[in-house]
């Protein structure tokens, strides 16, 4: 956990309650929709292993066990013990049939043997994680050969024309309402310099193939404020 920016977890475990709530509201309920893309980017077929990083409250935990069957186990990781108890509480009212286990944990240390998982799915997490290489190092290296890695993740627009109405709203619009919202400026503020930060939808996929990953592609969507990012390994 060390490695982990610890004012990071602290901004997560304040906003947990409303974390789901507040999300919706500020993508207008479009990030369901990027969800449920990137589990059918992923492929899961019933009884495989599937590994959901920076799990936060589960919401790609509630795809993922409907896609694996009744009889295996989703596991989550997070950083954050606020996020987690959110999560089981709202999964277990979800998942009455299924079966999940949330760990809390280091993405850079994942407690889990080489080559143990189908795929590894992790949602508007990435950027939050200061050593990217080591993560994805991470990820690769409890893959199964064959497993994939599906990222989805805040991104710029591609259209000039949008992204400029974007930034007035991403930059401005967002961290008020999110502030009002959990009475927590600091978050909000967090969450656009973040993805303001981030690198490139191109720089991540060469993040990809040089960690060693294969195939290595991104999809882009809606106009680009977002983007899935997948690999082999």
């Amino acid at each position: 956990m060390a490695e982990i920016n610890t004012d990071v977890e602290k901004i997560f475990s304040v906003i947990a309650k409303r974390y789901d709530m507040l999300n919706s509201i500020l993508t207008l309920n479009i990030d369901k929709l990027w969800r449920r893309k990137a589990i059918k980017i992923c492929g899961i077929k019933e009884g495989q292993k599937v590994l959901d990083l920076c799990c936060g409250t589960g919401q790609m935990i509630n795809y993922e066990c409907k896609a694996v069957g009744v009889n295996t186990t989703v596991i989550g990781v997070d950083f954050s013990q606020e996020m987690l108890d959110v999560g089981a509480k709202r999964l277990k009212q979800l998942l009455k049939d299924y079966k999940f286990k949330l760990i809390k944990g280091s993405i850079l240390e994942l407690p889990f043997e080489e080559n143990t998982f189908d795929c590894i799915t992790i949602a508007f997490g990435l950027r939050n994680i200061q050593d990217k290489n080591k993560a994805l190092s991470e990820m690769y290296r409890v893959l199964k050969p064959g497993g994939k890695l599906v990222c989805l993740e805040l991104s710029k627009p591609n259209m000039p024309i949008f992204n400029s109405i974007y930034n007035l709203y991403f930059n401005y619009v967002l961290p008020a309402i999110g502030s009002i919202g959990t009475g927590d400026k600091k978050a909000y503020y967090y969450l656009r310099d973040s993805v303001n930060n981030f690198m490139h939808k191109n720089r991540l996929k060469e993040k990809f193939s040089e960690i060693g990953f294969k195939g290595a592609e991104y999809k882009s969507l809606t106009f680009g404020i977002a983007s899935i990012h997948y690999g082999i390994k």
